[in-house]
Order: C-alpha cells, then sequence, then structure tokens
C-alpha cells in the first residue's frame, strides 16, 4: 500500500478558499438542473432543491413527468415534461430537458427514476446528448447498469455512490479488487483508485467516510454515518460545490465532504436527523466558514 497517495482532512478544510470566494449573490452561485421523479414517489429531487438552496446555490430547476402535474402544477422551480402510461419519464421529454441542460451549469441525473424500459432509454439519450457537465447518483446509476460505460466512460461526470454498488461498477469494469478483512480504509481508497484508473468518469463514495476521486487524484473526509441514511443531503451538498467549483471539481468535492463531516459532527447521535435539523446546521456552518 505504500504506493497509495491521498489527501485527508477532518477538522479543517484543505481547500478554505472554496469556502471564503463561494458567490455571494444568487445571480452568479450556479444554476442546477434535476432530473428524477415518478408518479409514485418525488421525495429524492424535492430534498436535494431544499438541500441545494439552503447551501447557497443561485438556481434550481427541477424536471419532474407530467403524471405529477394535477398533484404538483403550483410547485414553483418545476417544469413538467412527458411521462410514460405508468408515470414516469418517457423519451418524448428528452428535447425538453436538453433545452432546460443548455441553460445549466450542472445536469443531475436520479432519484426516484422508475426501472423500466422507456425511462432507461431516455438517461441513456440524456447521457449521450448533454454536453454539460452530468452527475449520476442513485437510481440513474441502477437503471443504466447493463450500459455503465455510459457513465464511466464519460468526461464532466460525477458518479455519488456506496460502496456497494462501486463493486458492481468494478465487476463491470473487470477491474480486478480484493477485499482484505483487515484491509480497513486503506483498502477501500484503494479499490476506488483501481476502479478510477479504469473510468473517465469522477466518483464520490460515501458511508462512514466520504472518499473523492477527480482529476487523478484521492481524497478522504471522515463522515457520520448516520447520514448515510439521508443520502438527499449527500447529494445536495455535493451538487451545489460541484456547481460552483466547475474549473476545479476535486477542490470543490473535498469541500463538500468537509462541509458535510462538520454537520454530521453537529447532530451527534442523533438517529435520523431530520431534514430541518440537517439544513439548520448546514446554514450554521456556512456562515460560520466567512460564506
Amino acid at each position: 500500500m505504500s504506493d497509495l497517495n491521498y489527501f485527508r482532512q477532518d477538522a479543517t478544510p484543505l481547500f478554505p478558499k472554496v469556502l471564503w470566494n463561494r458567490p455571494v449573490s444568487r445571480s452568479g452561485a450556479g444554476r442546477l438542473l434535476m432530473v428524477g421523479g415518478h408518479s409514485g414517489d418525488f421525495s429524492l429531487p424535492t430534498i436535494i432543491y431544499q438541500v441545494v438552496m439552503a447551501s447557497g446555490l443561485g438556481d434550481c430547476t427541477v424536471v419532474l413527468p407530467d403524471s405529477l402535474l394535477k398533484l404538483l402544477g403550483g410547485m414553483s422551480a418545476t417544469v413538467f415534461v412527458p411521462s410514460t402510461p405508468s408515470g414516469s419519464l418517457a423519451p418524448a421529454a428528452r428535447g425538453r430537458i436538453l433545452e432546460i441542460a443548455e441553460e445549466s451549469d450542472l445536469v443531475a441525473i436520479g432519484g426516484n427514476l422508475s426501472n423500466n424500459s422507456e425511462t432507461s432509454i431516455l438517461i441513456e439519450h440524456l447521457l449521450n446528448d448533454i454536453i454539460r457537465p452530468v452527475m449520476v447518483f442513485d437510481d440513474a446509476i441502477s437503471i443504466i447498469e447493463h450500459n455503465s460505460s455510459l457513465i464511466t466512460s464519460r468526461r464532466s461526470t460525477l458518479v455519488v455512490t456506496t460502496m456497494p454498488e462501486m463493486f458492481k461498477l468494478a465487476k463491470v469494469l473487470k477491474v480486478p479488487i480484493t477485499i482484505r478483512r483487515d484491509g480497513g480504509i486503506l483498502n477501500k481508497l484503494e479499490i476506488v483508485r483501481d476502479i478510477a484508473a479504469a473510468s473517465s468518469c469522477d466518483y464520490v463514495v460515501f458511508g462512514s467516510e466520504t472518499i473523492v476521486s477527480a482529476n487523478n487524484t484521492l481524497g478522504l473526509t471522515p463522515s457520520n454515518y448516520r447520514l448515510s441514511l439521508m443520502p438527499a443531503f449527500i447529494y445536495g451538498v455535493i451538487a451545489t460545490f460541484l456547481t460552483q467549483s466547475p474549473q476545479t471539481p476535486f477542490e470543490g468535492l473535498m469541500t463538500a465532504a468537509y462541509v458535510i463531516n462538520q454537520v454530521g459532527k453537529s447532530i451527534g447521535g442523533d438517529e435520523r436527523p431530520s431534514l430541518t435539523t440537517l439544513t439548520k446546521s448546514l446554514r450554521t456552518e456556512l456562515d460560520q466558514a466567512g460564506w
């Protein structure tokens, strides 16, 4: 393991300037497009929206299937696009999503997506056609598991996932991995490094720690594992900092990991912190950081 080089942060951020130099006005704080939801569940995009706005993002547009129009028709910052008969995102939504993506700094795909052939076709088309940076997470990863190269071979792409999902990607990429009983965190870092070396995309792997692999650089930040019970919070913080750090993704993602860690410390032993608790702690942390 002597050849494993990585950055580690805990009590202090490795890149404090990322926090200090964040945009002070909404107009210059980045634009995010989020694609997800189906008629049976749209909670994840809704929660992520609240987190990114609490994080200081400039603007976030949420794309949902029009099967939700009657229920959410008055919801702000939402665009409804064609849905399948079952209520999920349909291939016919492609044009409208691409149109909005042109005006966005980052496109986040995932969260309450239906695992059916029509939605899968749409996601594949979007990954082929979108020229903006893309963040892929949650259901989007499993939906195109049969064609994961659309993600792993795509540049300007971030995959946000867990270690069990990384094992699946390793199998698809034919990356040999070794799980050592006594390997601990170094073993995890080694696995992420080897998978990243076989990919063109970047990775954030969360759990009891946050591992960042971007620009051929590896970073580690401790985390409160309880936050994994609220992945929408993690997705939201990561999406915000990636949107606001387009030229320096490693620095931005490591700073996101630092903020997540600080929020995790503030919730202590709370088994499943509420969204209100997390966003309040998030705002406090950003205020203390000088933003």
